[in-house]
């Protein structure tokens, strides 16, 4: 490619804040929650109960599963209503029901199984699922229980596949203003109770990947992080493929693809001292060209079909990941 192609495209600035045009998202940290007092334990449907009656008698009923209405059935009294009860509330309940045909009755009530006391965890995890939210149980804890975010091996290296950074705690179809981070860190304000209904959600890093494609040794779309740099991720994508790739006129494709900015960057002045390493930024392509590369539009064109390739690589060892535990 001769000097005037080149030299058509901007040098690639050394991190993406040196742009005319950057603006750095806005970052939107969660405050946590202040105070967050512990909560009774109540009965919810699904959970499954012990019932001793006490009279002149004793009595005793197992495996009494509390239903979808919340009522629990109790033999002679019939359906009482517990749902959302405390253990204490629901005796009281019980003994009103029973003192229609025992004055002197006592109920005692014992949970033996808490499934109605659940929390999810799904997306990028390693095993999602619904989990026991026992009494106590923290954010971190329930992280725990899921294995943490999915991690899966391309070109044998491990790559995260789950944004922790992103991740969101869902209650009542609101999001809780907590980092998933910080939680994981023992911050007693993001590091909050558990409560049944809680879903926690960790998103894919597929928006936030970086691809390597063109004359390497093995094109691939790798996990952003603060900080990557051109010569990592080139070194991790198996080098330059000595014969073909133009080690002068290494292309970072940054922005939406409708309006891409394209820069240039000289790997062989880097290497020699003449140059800086590039910081990249979330989503960038880069693209190491052959000589008879020389405008956008004939970078891009050979992109489309790799493009499409290169996500659903990364969406499938996602799914993989996901999907098979």
């Amino acid at each position: 490619m001769s000097e005037c192609a080149r030299n058509r495209y901007k040098q690639a600035p050394t991190v993406p804040s040196d742009e005319d045009n950057f603006s750095a998202p806005e970052v939107i940290v969660p405050r946590g929650i202040e105070s967050e007092p512990p909560e009774a334990l109540a009965l919810l449907a699904g959970d499954v109960v012990q019932l001793t009656t006490v009279s002149a008698t004793t009595e005793t009923f197992e495996g009494l599963i509390v239903d979808a209405m919340g009522q629990l059935h109790v033999p002679l009294a019939g359906d009482i209503n517990v749902g959302g009860k405390t253990l204490s509330q629901a005796e009281k309940a019980i003994e009103t029901g029973l003192r229609r045909y025992d004055r002197f009755v006592r109920a005692n009530l014992i949970i033996t199984r808490l499934d109605g006391h659940t929390a999810a965890v799904v997306g990028a995890v390693e095993t999602p699922g619904r989990f026991e939210a026992r009494p106590g149980m923290r954010l971190a804890d329930l992280l725990a229980l899921s294995g943490g975010a999915s991690i899966a091996e391309v070109h044998q290296v491990p790559t995260l596949l789950g944004s922790l950074e992103l991740a969101r705690l869902v209650r009542d179809g609101e999001t809780v203003p907590v980092r998933l981070l910080l939680a994981r860190q023992g911050d007693p304000k993001h590091n909050i109770r558990i409560r049944p209904g809680d879903q926690l959600y960790v998103p894919p890093v597929t928006d936030r990947m970086i691809m390597v494609l063109g004359e390497v040794g093995i094109p691939q779309p790798m996990a952003y992080r603060t900080g990557i740099r051109l010569t990592e991720v080139l070194a991790r994508a198996g080098g330059i493929v000595s014969e073909r790739g133009d080690r002068k006129d290494i292309r970072i494709i940054r922005g939406a693809l409708r309006e891409p900015q394209v820069y240039t960057t000289n790997l062989k002045a880097l290497m020699g001292g003449k140059a800086t390493d590039v910081v990249l930024a979330p989503g960038d392509i880069v693209y190491v060209t052959k000589a008879w590369y020389a405008s956008t539009a004939d970078v891009l064109n050979a992109l489309s079909p790799i493009l499409s390739l290169a996500n659903s690589v990364a969406l499938l060892a996602l799914a993989g990941a996901v999907g098979t535990r």
